[in-house]
């Protein structure tokens, strides 16, 4: 009875006193929220509507506007590699990339397409060799062994010799020309007429460069 009437005694506004439990808890409980850096606060602002969250990804830095982006980058790539197959095989040099419009490859990619190149006869011989491998025959697998040697080694010499050829030309005409146009042709004399990129513009009957 004596507590009851101390407590009624302070009033309703006084505040807790040292001894209470009640205070004691409440504030037991701020000093964890405040000590725990496990606990996260209140975000402080509302939750974006549907429509909000749409319209932020739709925008430049949004999820959707990456996307786009992206398959912008795509078509653009697509694009110009359409328009660099396009003028590899027209053939004008007007038109091609500037590495190829160097003046060093075309005169090589004229002289190798005015020449009669071993390496166009290769790709024939490699079907001869696969084709007689298959065949249950001695004599027809040593033969096509034998020609696929000889088609190598016919290969190699012819290039050596275009490489030579297109290089003192190279030389001849461009003496401070530092571009290498000896694998380049032999690489291209490797290859049949028609599937030579950039395309042709001369044929075996003109006059070499």
């Amino acid at each position: 009875m004596a507590l009851l009437k101390r407590r009624n005694s302070a009033g309703p506004d006084a505040g807790p006193g040292p001894g209470d439990p009640i205070a004691e808890q409440v504030e037991r409980v701020e000093q964890e929220k405040v000590a725990d850096p496990r606990r996260t606060a209140a975000k402080g602002r509302p939750t974006p509507r549907r429509a909000e969250a749409r319209a932020a990804r739709t925008k430049p830095g949004g999820a959707l506007g990456v996307s786009a982006n992206k398959q912008e980058a795509r078509a653009a790539r697509r694009r110009q590699s359409q328009e660099y197959r396009a003028a590899m095989m027209s053939g004008d040099v007007s038109r091609l990339p500037a590495r190829e419009r160097a003046p060093e490859r075309v005169l090589t990619r004229d002289f190798v397409d005015t020449r009669i190149n071993v390496g166009s006869f290769f790709l024939p011989i490699a079907v001869v060799y696969f084709v007689g491998g298959l065949v249950p025959n001695a004599s027809i697998r040593l033969a096509a062994t034998l020609l696929m040697l000889l088609g190598i080694v016919a290969v190699v010499i012819d290039s050596i010799l275009l490489s030579w050829q297109v290089s003192r030309r190279v030389a001849e005409k461009y003496p401070d020309s530092r571009v290498r146009v000896r694998a380049y042709a032999a690489q291209r004399a490797l290859l049949p007429r028609r599937w030579r990129l950039p395309r042709p513009r001369v044929s075996r009957s003109d006059p070499r460069p």
